[in-house]
């Protein structure tokens, strides 16, 4: 570990890239707000601590930390902005700042996001027209709140970097562990994580990445598709009863490692995929038996979402015949029956007392 000066450090490096699992998403830091808790700045500002993984001596990966980075990022931009244009001088400073702390050489930035952030970054950075939508997004958000800071509290170029020289962080860097890990266990518990991004994270090191694209692309029509799936997938493979989100990514891991000491990698994704194919007929009530579909009509007029974990398993059954269609479909007519009565009655009827008649069904049929 050590403890840098924040903008020293971002000075120093040539290359900070990203995570493919981190976004600028989440809160950003108002550096301008720390100037009124210490005018003089007779004390150090510690912004905690900054995870890195080092690619070559001045290449490193932001494991944890990158909002502070894109923060301090825009305060130098805002501050190049607003004094543009205004004196010889300034404009040679505004070279300096640029050269040193945002530019690497040329036009090539020294930060290295990801997708819709790079593309934000790259337009704020070069000035190009923005959409509403951009503008509502955080990194434009902090930098038009710069602007309107420095020009209304008429902020001295000059105090700003005073203050930006008590800024420290304690860079801690990561070797063994997993990038991914690290900064997952960091931020469970503090900001939403998009647990589908880690997962990907993950098959792209297991290069299986091509089959679950195949998957995206085939059987997950709406953006919440792939999480309902993976959500209701898994409280089958683990009998979960109440299921959190945030146990996606770890859950995913869990199953791929056990499953790998039997199957190759191909088979499991295959199996994921098979099972994709069935949720999507579910989601979507795409099936050719006129009884079936309009069974799963019934289900989804009966407020039925919660009873798709569980269909999955037994349709699975169904699909590799374990069970006839006659039992499938009587399982289903006995599903939405349960449904009806819970609706017309508003109470939520324990569904574990059906599950047990409908197992006891299958295993004496």
């Amino acid at each position: 570990m050590e403890v840098v000066n924040l903008l020293s450090f971002l000075n120093s490096i040539d290359d900070l890239y990203t995570l493919d699992i981190a976004r600028c998403d989440y809160e950003m830091v108002n550096f301008l707000d720390l100037m009124t808790e210490d005018e003089q700045f007779t004390h150090s500002i510690d912004l905690g601590l900054i995870y890195l993984k080092q690619k070559n001596l001045e290449q490193y990966v932001i494991v944890d930390g990158l909002n502070r980075i894109v923060s301090l990022t825009m305060l130098l931009h805002a501050v190049c902005e607003c004094y543009k244009k205004t004196s010889k001088q300034n404009e040679k400073a505004i070279k300096t700042i640029r050269s040193k702390y945002i530019f690497k050489s040329g036009s090539k930035f020294k930060l290295h996001l990801q997708e819709n952030d790079a593309d934000l970054f790259a337009k704020i950075i070069n000035g190009e027209r923005l959409s509403g939508h951009e503008k509502s997004k955080p990194m434009f958000v902090l930098l038009h709140n710069f602007w309107s800071q420095i020009k209304e509290e008429k902020l001295q170029a000059s105090k700003i970097f005073k203050m930006l020289q008590k800024i420290n962080v304690t860079l801690v860097e990561i070797d063994d562990v997993p990038a991914r890990d690290v900064y997952y266990t960091l931020n469970k518990n503090n900001r939403p994580i998009n647990q589908v991004l880690l997962i990907e994270s993950y098959l792209k090191e297991k290069k299986v990445i091509n089959i679950w694209n195949e998957i995206k692309e085939k059987y997950f029509i709406e953006k919440g598709d792939s999480t309902l799936f993976l959500k209701d997938f898994f409280i089958t493979k683990f009998n979960y009863k109440n299921f959190r989100e945030e146990r996606l990514y770890k859950s995913f891991v869990n199953y791929f490692e056990t499953m790998l000491q039997y199957i190759p990698k191909e088979t499991i994704m295959n199996n994921i995929k098979r099972s994709a194919m069935l949720y999507y007929n579910i989601l979507y009530v795409n099936f050719d038996n006129v009884d079936i579909k309009q069974a799963f009509i019934n289900i989804k007029r009966h407020g039925g979402s919660d009873t798709y974990a569980y269909i999955l398993n037994v349709y699975e059954d169904f699909y590799t015949g374990n069970i006839t269609e006659s039992i499938f479909l009587e399982i289903l007519i006995t599903i939405d029956e349960y449904l009806k009565n819970r609706q017309n009655s508003g109470k939520n009827i324990d569904f574990n007392e059906l599950v047990q008649y409908l197992n006891a069904l299958i295993t004496y049929t």
